[in-house]
């Protein structure tokens, strides 16, 4: 017997099978946001304290103000970029955990441009400090990625690794050959033409163009993903490197290539700090930047554009938790329970019974069917 179909259930079959695939992909991540807020509202509640004015001095330490709305946009920034240095590296089935180390490299390396390329025409110089910085990121990106492809490396044994030799290694530099003395910890100011333009001026925060960077980065990415052979044979090679092999596609250099663009994404995150906020590279600059792409690709499904949003909300956590300490009384350490619970729900397949009942009704349980013998 054979079974067949009309347009209107095969419609309807597509239908349900979009519903199915869709479901759990656009309401995981709020799911884990709602879930996530519920443990720290529980927490806050157990330390005796309000969790609706916890939360009502996030959203006014994050929102409430142009200051505190640059504030949010400028720790934003690095979060876009080192959350597509993550994604990326999730979309090939790698774990890129040396974000870190990569912003780190991009930052110093693109300091060293800013302050020692003296000769070059102010026009171009601000374009060899992001050459600087995003080629130092890759380069620092390439080696875990060659060592996994020719050595066998795991990737991310390598890249935590990496993360402490980038630290110490730029910890060193700003402390020995680019120190501004023997008692400071700060590099020497960037030239005045290797500065990024100011966005948005405001006295207590000035964002920078870098804001647009980061975001033109994250549609490049998506572009490049969904466009272009290469973003094909990164998936490819994510989904069953064997099969991607087997095609054509050389694997090998294709993980190198992924985890190049990954730290120089990272790098131009270390880059704009530099350029458009500190102006100068300090000891340990960055307050974790890398380490919460993690969570910002985790919580955009690896989206590159889901990355935007991702960053400005665990940018607005990062930038309102001292007023939610000062005005509610709740530690800003409350800020990284709601992080980790976030994390902890996204991990979890909360919506896969809902998101298979779905795909059964696609496949064609429950639905009349006409039988030709």
């Amino acid at each position: 017997m054979t079974k067949t179909f009309s347009l209107r259930q095969r419609r309807t079959a597509g239908f349900h099978k979009i519903i199915g695939g869709n479901l759990q992909a656009g309401l995981k991540p709020i799911l884990a946001l709602t879930f996530g807020l519920t443990v720290g509202a529980v927490a806050i509640l157990a330390l005796g304290k309000s969790p609706f004015a916890a939360y009502e001095a996030l959203i006014q330490g994050a929102f409430g103000s142009r200051e505190n709305l640059a504030g949010t946009l400028i720790k934003t920034t690095p979060l876009i970029l080192t959350g597509l240095a993550v994604a990326v590296a999730f979309r090939a089935g790698l774990f890129n955990i040396g974000a870190e180390g990569q912003l780190y490299m991009g930052g110093i390396a693109a300091t060293w441009a800013g302050i020692y390329a003296e000769g070059v025409p102010g026009s171009l110089h601000i374009i060899l400090v992001f050459l600087a910085g995003f080629f130092a990121g890759a380069v620092w990106g390439a080696i875990p990625g060659w060592l996994k492809a020719h050595r066998g490396v795991h990737e991310v044994i390598n890249t935590i690794m990496m993360n402490y030799l980038a630290i110490y290694f730029t910890t060193y530099m700003v402390m020995g050959p680019m120190s501004v003395d023997d008692f400071t910890n700060k590099t020497h100011e960037i030239a005045s033409t290797a500065k990024l333009g100011v966005l948005w001026d405001i006295p207590a925060a000035e964002l920078s163009w870098g804001l647009l960077f980061a975001i033109a980065a994250a549609f490049l990415i998506h572009i490049l993903l969904r466009r272009t052979t290469m973003g094909f044979q990164i998936q490819a090679v994510g989904y069953n490197p064997a099969a991607a092999r087997y095609s054509g596609i050389c694997v090998g250099r294709t993980l190198v290539l992924v985890m190049a663009l990954c730290g120089g994404c990272a790098g131009l995150a270390g880059t704009i700090e530099v350029t458009g906020l500190h102006h100068r590279f300090y000891a340990q600059f960055s307050p974790g930047y890398g380490f919460d792409g993690i969570a910002v690709a985790l919580l955009a499904r690896n989206h590159p554009l889901g990355i935007l949003l991702a960053a400005l909300l665990f940018g607005a956590l990062r930038t309102s938790d001292r007023l939610m300490q000062l005005q509610a009384g709740v530690p800003r350490d409350m800020v990284f329970v709601v992080q980790a619970a976030v994390i902890f729900f996204m991990s979890i397949d909360i919506l896969r019974p809902i998101s298979r009942r779905w795909r059964e009704i696609g496949n064609g349980n429950g639905r009349r069917k006409e039988v030709n013998e």
